[in-house]
Order: C-alpha cells, then structure tokens, then sequence
C-alpha cells in the first residue's frame, strides 16, 4: 500500500509539474500546490524532483547579464516562476533530514548542490532576477540550524561536513555584505531575517539552565573546543549581526525609510531577538527609543500615516514584550519607555491591570472573611467540645473591660490637656506677630468702615427713580467704589513693599506647567462659590474689580442724562475709579505668573460686563471700533487689561526660557569640565561610566500657550506681539509653538498670525525660519490662504535673487580691486631666471587671493539664496508646480547665482527622487536658460531614485528632446530606461557630444554603462556585444562623422564592469571579430579596434595579424578607401609581424598603401630588400623609386 501510494503521489507531482511548466507564462499557483505536496511527500524529492528544482533554479543565474546569449525581457517572465520553485523544492530537501540509507547515500550530495547553487547565485547577484536572491537567502536562512546539528552531531573528522560548514560560512559572509550595499526593501527583509537567525543562534541564554524558547540551535550546546567550528567566531558574528541590525534603522538619506515593509520587519525583529534573549534590552531598547525619538522630531521625517504604524509597532510590541513572566528583570525600564510613549494601547492596559488588582483584593479579602468566620465556627464548636462555660469567666471578664475603660479614660483627658497648651503657644505666637502691623490694621479697618457704611445701599431698578434720584444714587456708588478702591489702592502698594523687603529669600519655584501658582500656594473659594486665589488681597481685587464692572452696567442706565455739575463729579470720580483699578492692574502686571489666575478671573469678570452691556459686541469683538464708546468704556478697559497682562506674560516667558537655557548652559559647561579633568586625571583615577541616555529637552513654558487658551477674548492684532519671542534663538521654539496652537484654537487670528510667520519665514536663524515654515506648511493647500503664502513665497525668492545678484556683483567688483592691486616691486640685482620666477609667484599669490574672495562670496550667496528660498522650497513638497517658479527665477539669474541654486535645490530634488511623477509635470514647462537646472533634476531624480528611471521620467525627457531641441545630455542618465529601439536611435547624438574633453568622455561612458549594465530584476539594455556592433554600423554608414564613432571606441575600450573587470576583453572581442567578418561590407572601425585590442590589452599580435590574412584573401585593396586605410594603419602597428603578408599583396594593392599611409614604405621597402630575385623584381617599383632618390 506505500509503495501504491507513493506512486500516485509521484504522478500527481508529475502532471503538476507538467502543467505548471506547460503554461504561458508558467502557472504559479500550480508550483505552489507542488511545494505543498512535496512538503508532505519528501520522498519525491528523491524521484527526480530535486534535479528538477537544480536545474530550474540554475537556468535563471546571469540571465540578465546580457550577453551574446542573454535572454529577452519577456523570457524572465518564463524563467522565474521555475526558479522560485525549484529553490522551494531544494530547501525541503536540504531542511528535511531523511531517514537511512538516503541520508548517507543522496542527501549529502543534495546539500553540497544547494551550497554551490547557492554561491553561484549570490555571486551573480546583480545579474539574477531580484525575487531568486531574496528567495535564495530566505533558503540559507532556513538551512543554517540545520547544518549546525548536522555538523554537531556527525563524526567531527569527517571531512565532507567540514566543508559544508565551511561554505556556508562564506555564503553567510557574502549575505553579510549585502546588508551595507543593497537599497532593496524588499531584500532587506530577507537580510533583517538572516541575521535575526544569526543572533538567535549565537547569543548565550540569559542564565545558567535558562530553556530556549526558540527553535534554534542553543550556542550551549556547541563545545569550546570542536574540531572545525570556532565558538569564539560564532560569538563575535553574533556581536556584529547586532550592530548591523541597529545601523539598519534608517534615515532620512536611506530609502528604506520609506518601505514600511522593511520598518516593521526590522521593528518585530529586534523585539522577537529581546523576547527570546532577554539580555539584548541592554543593547536594543535605547537604541530603538532614540531612533524613535529622532523620527519623531526630523526636518524631513515620516509622514503622519507611517509616524502612526510605526508608533502603534512600538507600543504594541514593548507592551508584549513587557507582559511576559521572563521580562520581569526589565519590567521597569519596559515601563518608562511605555510610560514616555504613552498611547491608548498601555492605558487600557494599565486599567484592565487596575481593574484585575481591585477584583483580587476584593476576592482575597472576601476569602479572608470566609476563612475568619469558618475559624470561629469551628472555635466555638471545639470550645463547647471541651467545655462548658463557667460564671466564673464571665466575671473576669467584665473586672478587665472596666479596667481598660478606665485607663482609655485617663490617656483621653492628658491627650485634651497637651493639645490645650500647645493651642495657647500658637496663639501666643500669632499675636507677636501680629502686633508689628497692628496699628496699620486698624487705620484700614477704619477707612473701610468709612467707605462702607454699615447703612444698607438699595438698589433698585433705574426705570423707577426719578433723574434726581437716580443721578444720586448713580454717584453714591462711585463714591463707594472710589472709598474701597482707595483702601484696596493702600493694600496693594503695602503688600509691595513686603514684598521687596522678602525679596532677598528665594522665590517658590514657578509652576511653568500651568502658571496657576500664587503667593500664598493654594486655591480659596469664596462665599459665593467663585474660585481664586488665597488671601485677602486677591479677594479684595476680585470685589474692586466686581464693583467697576458693575458701575459700567450702571451707567448704561445712566446713559447722557446727567445734569452738567453731576456730570463732572461724575468724571472725576471715574478717574480716581480707574487710577483704583490701575493699581489691581500693576500688582498683575509685576508678577504674571504668581497672579496669573487672578488675572485670568479678573478678565473674565470684564468680559461679563462686556457682553451684558452688548451681547452683539461680546460675540464679534471686531466691530469695536465703532461701539468701544471711548476710554471709559468697559470694552475699552478690557482690552487695556488683556493688552498690558499679553504683555508681561510674554515677557516673563522669554525670561523663563533664557534662564532655564543659561542654567542648561551652565551644567553642561560643570560636566565637560568635569570630563577634561577626568581625562587629565589618567586612566588610573578614571572610572568606568555607563553610557548615559539622551537628555530630555527641558519642559517648554506653557505660561503664554495658557493665557493665548484661556483669556476670553485676544484681539487679532494683539498676535503679534508674539513676534517678540521669534527674535532670539533660544526662545524662537516658545514663540512659533505659541503662535501655532493660536492659531489652530482661535481661527480669528489665524490671518494676523500668519503675517507673523510669513515675515520671519526669512529670518537669519534657521531653527527660527524652520520653525515658522512648518508652521506655515500646516495652512498651505488647506485653508483659504494658500494664494497668499504662494505669493508671497515667490516674492521671498525674487528677494533672494536680488540680494544675491547684488551680492555677486560685490564679490566680482572685489576679485577685480585684488588683481588691479600693484605687484610688489622686484628686489634689485636679480637675473632673468630670478625675475621670472618672482613673478610667477606674484600671480600665483594674486591667483589664491580671487579664489579665496569667490569662495567667501559663494558662501554669502548661498546664505542670501537659502534665507530667502526655504519657504518656496518646502512648499514643492506639498505642491510641486511650485518648483516651475523655481525654473522661471533661475534662468533670468547670473551664473554665480545659478550655481548657488543648483546646491540649493538638491535635497529637494532628492526627497522626491523616489515618486518622479511629482516632479516631471514642472520640468516640462522650464524658460530657455534653464536647461542646465533641468539636467541637474534629472540627473538627481537618477542617481536617488530606483535603479532603472521609472517610465514617466523617461518619456517626459524624451518628449523634452524632441519638442525643445535638447541635446543628448539630457537622456544619458535615463539610458537604462529606454528602449533597445530607442537607444539605438539615441546613440548617435551621443556620439555626437564628443570633442576631446574629458567631462564629454564621462557623459558617453555613463551612457555606455547604463545601458550594459543589469539592475536588479531588469536586464541590460543591450549587451556590451551588441553596443560593440553598433558603432561598427554606424561607422559603415556614415551618419556620424569617423573621427567621432573612433572616440566612441575609445571610450568603449576604456568601460568597466561592476566587478572592476574591463568590458572590452578578448571574449568580447573574438565574438565580435567572428560577426564582423562574416558581414558582406567589411567596417573601417573593425580593424582599429583590434588594433586597440592589441595595443591596450595587451592582446595576442598572432589574432590581429591573422585578422589581416583574412582581409587579404578577401581582397581589401578593392574595398572602400577608409577600409583599406584602416588596414594600412593596423599593418604598420603590427610590424614586424604582419610583413609577411607583403608577399600575399599584389604590386598595385602595395603601391596602393604607400600612397594612402607613407609612414609605412621605409620598413616594407627593407623587408622586399630581404626576399628573392622573384619578389624584388614583383615590387621593382619600390626599390627604383628609392634609388633615384
């Protein structure tokens, strides 16, 4: 039955095969069903389907190599499916040991092909299809723990495991260079698996009888002392996968920032390493965190979408990584990496925590109840066992209870006693106190009974009173308010002057988080359920301030029927009110962080009064400038408060942010100190520290963010005194920050708000403009002001012309003051050798200095053009058509200018290298002028972006050629993404760009090599044969002048492989030779190239001169001129070995070459000398025309 069985599973593998090989293109699916089969089947492997999968894996090595054999584009399509499968099908059988006798009989022949298919493969790489690299890695990989036991388990002499262990070391070394030179995410995948494995294996478990929860190879199990693996290497390749695997978190110069694939897989990767060796949180965690962080905080970082997969990775994996039971060790370091990182994932774990350890205490303590009464029962059951109760106990009893109350009795009235005495000395004390400022107690005790009557004041509605009446009572309560508001005056300027007196102890510290602190450090509430500040002082504040308000409300009734004499007893009352009220003001103004509460409060209760006397302007605070009713006004009094408040918050910000600046300033200045004399020290009183994590940035001061928040209203225009903050550097991040939450939270100042960063979008500092673009950048495209930013964008970079057109005219107008600058007088009695060379060295001199002031005024150029050309420049990432702008402003500047501006938009250029399509719109719409901006796009967008230019640069450079009249520049650097059609067609003008020089020889070799040149998963445009060939064609149809196709030749000879190894080699060659001879129109360039072949390579002189024997046979004197001169030319570089072929070369055919190359008579003519009678008189004419001269 399994041997039946067996066979229908070997038919079904069969007629799999056949029908997934059958297919057009072939049928993956169907190979993957095989794999399965074969997965359950391994012994198929033994009935042929390993050499099967050998050679459908080894047919795909160096197809897109391009050579004379190479296979078409679509041919990989046919090629690679097999191959994929085939290494499946070798990767079951190396990874699936079989049983005897196959294991000794097949199976090690099996590994042995694998490693060397696998060492071809890797060796081949760039010519090989880029889905059978990553599929050979994914391979080795898989196999390595195998091979590791196998070689652990074997007989350590035997010399045939030895070297399967040595092989794949070397394969491992070479999958470890990948690592530095590959930019494919998608193989990089495979490699962040591969050294994943590699560190599994060879880290030690974290502790002695620790159990490896992997399936790998445990690093314990190898022996110090083996006969061929080397322990000690196998724990250093550990080390340094490690150190690969973090220099694998990428950046902002790496494209696999931009593959989240390979992110995740790298991320998942270093926490699975961490679950399973415990140890590595010593080395991977910071590292990750700061990577983390640095991502975070980046100029040109992520976009928001990969910030949050890559953050909601992390937090996912540390909060797995801190629930397992081995992590116990670093629970608390997992948990402040946690804790910093926040996210709802750990804060719905901490409450499922909580909620957990509330219900097991709730749960033990039930238990404990349980067991308590269960103890009982059982206790009184045991007790009524034993014995009855007796009257006797009980009266014991009672005697002990009365003694114990009456002692508790005792300790209570001693309690009373020391309590009442310790009241006394407190109450002593406080009237000590209290007497150095009692007679100044009383004296406002007083005046405040005077301004407050205990006479009740009836208010009654306006409405109702008669004018007279109502004048009086209107004034009445001004006069009140004045009465208090003088005593509050006194109060205040008093509590001042306390305040100086106490200024010589430190200050409590601020409270920079909320600025809710005050002098007394506490919240009060009053009577009336408001909220504010401790003390009298503040209350009596918030009372004066309550009564303005309320006399503002009044005097709406009021309104203009006063009678004149009231009515100016009415205004000199509202002065000394407002003179009253400036005082609350100043108190505020003086510490806006210790009464910054109060002066939120005492806004809010203007506020009030503001809407109640016109809810319409309390809701469009805008329109008052036509209802503010003038300085008396409580519209007009609010916003003097909340302007003069801005102010000193603002203003103690600033401070704030200098002082915790200068104070970080300092301690750094202490800790390097410290380290130099540490240094200074010697190693002896050095002493070992651990590195130390990044120090946190200190907490910004939120004082100004709260007050922007938190007062009812800020009129627009008052925004820019934010402006202030953007002056100095150190306090820039307190201002743009300040601004921009502004903004976002009250949009009526969004327009005053953006003028302000508009204007310093061109500030001199750049952390100052670079904080202000990003600002800006958040506006643009999303709201109504884009016009306005683009506008004025473009008008910065106008700007930026300007001021480095002027400055190039400067540093031109000094390189001229420093060559009209007279030379120095030559020292007397100097001869003519001396005098030359005194000279030579005065211009010299004169030389350093113009290349010294042009350097300087590169510089100050770059620094105008970048001030002013940042803005425009981070805007072309959100919008592109921008960079059209761009184009327009370079091709009206001077070259200095443009030679400044091509650096300036280079990192540009490259953020966008990988999404070309971005960019290539703008490029088809450049002014003429800025043809050489434009070719520096391109060459960018080619040399950042994916190996092989993707199909929308390459068509818009085409259409660019073609409609615009460019020249062949512009399409070197999408060579290898053309056509074979379209290269051949280009060539030509190509060749055309040559004239000598060796920056037009860099361009056509660039040319050449990319398009010989396999990238990944993509052959070669053409062969090097078939480049080789086409310039003999072109050389025979003269469409390109010969002196030209030559040069082109030359740069040819001059091509190397990526290996080093030189294109033009003698396969090369030979082949090339072979094809052109049998063509029926011989080309002149042949014989120059062999004789280039000969001359440069060092070729065989036999090969050239029997290249020659074959011309002659075929009669080259009858070709045309330009052949038979190539032929000459060869001849006379060959001598003396091609003069033997004189003899084979009829009288007139020699006469003919004489004539075309002369150089050439003197050595045939010595040679003719030498022959027979016979064949000196066949070239008579040759020795009589010598005699006669």
């Amino acid at each position: 039955m399994a041997n039946r069985s067996d066979d229908q599973a070997l038919s079904q593998a069969t007629e799999l095969y056949t029908k997934a090989v059958q297919d057009t293109p072939p049928n993956r699916t169907l190979f993957d069903n095989l794999v399965d089969l074969i997965h359950e089947r391994p012994r198929l492997l033994y009935d042929g389907f390993f050499d099967k999968g050998h050679e459908a894996a080894a047919a795909v090595i160096d197809v897109c190599h391009g050579g004379p054999d190479a296979q078409e584009d679509d041919n990989l399509s046919f090629l690679t499916p097999p191959a994929a499968w085939g290494w499946a099908a070798m990767e079951e059988a190396v990874c699936s040991i079989p049983p005897q006798p196959l294991f000794d009989t097949k199976y090690p022949d099996f590994v042995r092909r694998f490693l060397e298919l696998a060492n071809r493969t890797l060796h081949h790489r760039d010519s090989t299809p880029a889905p059978i690299v990553r599929r050979v890695i994914q391979a080795l990989t898989r196999f390595w723990p195998e091979l590791i036991q196998l070689c652990l388990r074997s007989n350590p002499e035997d010399s045939a495991w030895r070297e399967r262990y040595i092989e794949m070391m070397e394969l491992d070394r070479q999958v470890q260079q990948l690592i530095n030179t590959s930019d494919d995410p998608a193989l990089g995948v495979h490699l962040v698996k591969h050294q994943e494995t590699a560190i599994a294996m060879f880290t030690e478990l974290p502790k002695a009888g620790a159990h490896d929860k992997g399936s790998l190879v445990d690093l314990g199990l190898i022996p110090d002392s083996h006969a061929y693996i080397d322990k000690a290497a196998l724990v250093s390749r550990a080390a340094s996968a490690k150190q690969q695997l973090i220099q694998l978190l990428p950046n902002s110069d790496n494209l696999r920032l931009y593959n989240m694939s390979f992110i995740t897989a790298l991320i998942n990767s270093m926490f699975y390493l961490m679950s399973l060796r415990s140890q590595l949180c010593d080395e991977f965690i910071g590292k990750l965190m700061e990577w983390y962080a640095v991502i975070n905080s980046s100029e040109q970082g992520m976009t928001n979408a990969q910030l949050v997969m890559i953050g909601k990775t992390v937090r996912i994996s540390l909060l797995h990584l801190h629930a397992q039971p081995h992590m116990s060790e670093y629970s608390e370091m997992l948990e402040s990496k946690l804790d910093k990182i926040g996210g709802h994932e750990w804060s719905a774990w901490l409450d499922r925590k909580l909620r957990q350890d509330q219900k097991d205490q709730r749960d033990r303590e039930k238990q404990e109840r349980q067991l308590k009464q269960t103890n009982r029962q059982r206790t009184g059951e045991l007790a009524g066992q034993k014995r009855r109760p007796r009257e006797d106990d009980d009266n014991d009893d009672e005697e002990k209870q009365a003694r114990m109350l009456e002692e508790n009795a005792k300790r209570v009235k001693l309690d009373n006693v020391a309590a009442e005495e310790a009241a006394a000395k407190e109450a002593a004390i406080q009237a000590a106190q209290l007497a150095a400022g009692k007679e100044t107690d009383v004296e406002l005790a007083e005046q405040l009974k005077t301004a407050l009557p205990d006479l009740a004041f009836d208010v009654r509605p306006m409405d109702s009173l008669a004018p007279s009446d109502r004048d009086a009572l209107f004034v009445e309560a001004l006069k009140r308010v004045v009465g208090a508001g003088s005593v509050v005056q006194k109060f205040v300027a008093r509590n001042r002057l306390q305040a100086l007196g106490a200024s010589a102890q430190p200050p409590p510290p601020a409270n920079i988080e909320s600025g809710n602190a005050t002098e007394s450090g506490e919240l009060a509430t009053l009577s009336n359920g408001i909220s504010t500040n401790a003390g009298i002082l503040e209350d009596s504040m918030l009372m004066l301030v309550r009564l303005v308000c309320s006399c503002y409300v009044a005097s709406k009734d009021v309104g203009n029927g006063l009678s004149e004499e009231v009515g100016a007893e009415v205004s000199a009352k509202w002065a000394k009110v407002h003179e009253c009220a400036e005082s609350v003001l100043e108190s505020i103004v003086a510490s806006p962080r210790e009464r910054y509460g109060l002066g939120i409060l005492l806004l809010y209760e203007i506020w009030m009064a503001v809407a109640i006397l016109d809810p319409e302007l309390s809701s469009s605070p805008s329109k008052q400038g036509s209802k503010s009713g003038g300085a008396c006004s409580a519209l007009a009094l609010y916003l003097r408060w909340s302007d003069r408040i801005f102010d000193a918050v603002i203003q103690c910000g600033i401070d704030t942010t200098l002082s915790q600046k200068a104070a970080a300033a300092a301690a750094a200045a202490i800790a390097a100190a410290e380290s130099a004399s540490a240094a200074v020290a010697g190693p002896t009183a050095s002493v070992p520290q651990q590195p130390q994590p990044p120090q946190q940035l200190q907490q910004q001061d939120r004082l100004i963010l709260n007050f922007v928040l938190d007062a009812p209203y800020i009129p627009s225009v008052a925004i820019k005194k934010l402006a202030v903050c953007l002056k100095h550097a150190d306090t820039a991040q307190l201002g743009y920050a300040s601004l921009e939450k502004a903004m976002e939270l009250r949009p009526p100042v969004v327009e005053e708000g953006m003028r302000v960063l508009l204007t310093n979008c061109g500030h001199h500092e750049r952390t100052t403009r670079i904080g202000c673009i990003r600002a800006v950048k958040k506006y643009y495209t999303t709201s109504t002001h884009t016009a306005t930013i683009e506008k004025w964008a473009q008008m910065m970079l106008q700007s930026g012309i300007d001021s480095a057109v002027n400055e190039s005219k400067r540093v031109a107008a000094d390189a001229a003051k420093v060559l009209q600058q007279p030379v120095e007088p030559l020292e007397p009695g100097l001869d003519k050798a001396q005098e030359q060379a005194a000279n030579e060295r005065a211009i010299e001199k004169k030389k350093a200095e113009v290349i010294q002031v042009h350097r300087k005024g590169e510089l100050e150029i770059e620094a105008c053009l970048v001030k002013q050309a940042e803005l425009l420049l981070a805007l072309c990432t959100r919008n592109m058509d921008l960079y059209v702008d761009v184009l327009t402003a370079y091709a009206t500047a001077p070259p200095p200018v443009q030679l400044v501006l091509r650096r300036v938009v280079t990192p540009l250029v490259k953020s966008v290298a990988a999404t070309p399509a971005k960019i290539v719109p703008a490029l088809t719409k450049f002014l003429a002028g800025a043809e050489s901006l434009v070719l520096r796009t391109i060459f960018i967008l080619s040399a950042e972006g994916p190996p092989v230019p993707s199909g929308e640069l390459v068509n818009a450079v085409l259409e660019l050629c073609d409609t615009r009249g460019l020249d062949a520049r512009f399409f070197v650097f999408i060579a290898n993404g053309l056509t074979k059609d379209e290269a051949l067609k280009r060539l030509g003008s190509v060749l055309m760009l040559l004239n000598g020089r060796e920056s037009q020889w860099n361009l056509v070799s660039e040319f050449y090599s990319r398009l010989t040149t396999p990238y990944a998963g993509s052959p070669s445009v053409l062969s090097p044969m078939e480049l080789l060939l086409e310039l003999h064609k072109m050389a025979n149809e003269g469409v390109v002048p010969m002196n030209r196709v030559y040069e082109g030749l030359l740069v040819y000879t001059e091509m190397r492989k990526p290996d080093g190894t030189h294109v033009f080699s003698t396969q090369v060659i030979v082949a090339a030779l072979k094809i052109l001879l049998d063509e029926p129109v011989v080309s002149p360039l042949m014989l120059r190239m062999a004789e280039l072949y000969y001359r440069k390579r060092s070729g065989p002189a036999g090969m050239v001169v029997s290249l020659l024997e074959k011309l002659v046979e075929r009669s080259v004197w009858d070709m045309s001129e330009p052949v038979y001169l190539s032929f000459a030319q060869c001849f006379f570089a060959m001598q003396p070995g091609s003069l033997g072929l004189v003899k084979q070369l009829p009288s007139d055919a020699l006469k003919k070459m004489v004539t075309l190359l002369p150089a050439v008579e003197p050595s045939v003519r010595n040679y003719v000398n030498g022959m027979n009678e016979s064949f000196r008189e066949k070239f008579s004419w040759l020795l009589v025309s010598h005699a006669q001269e």
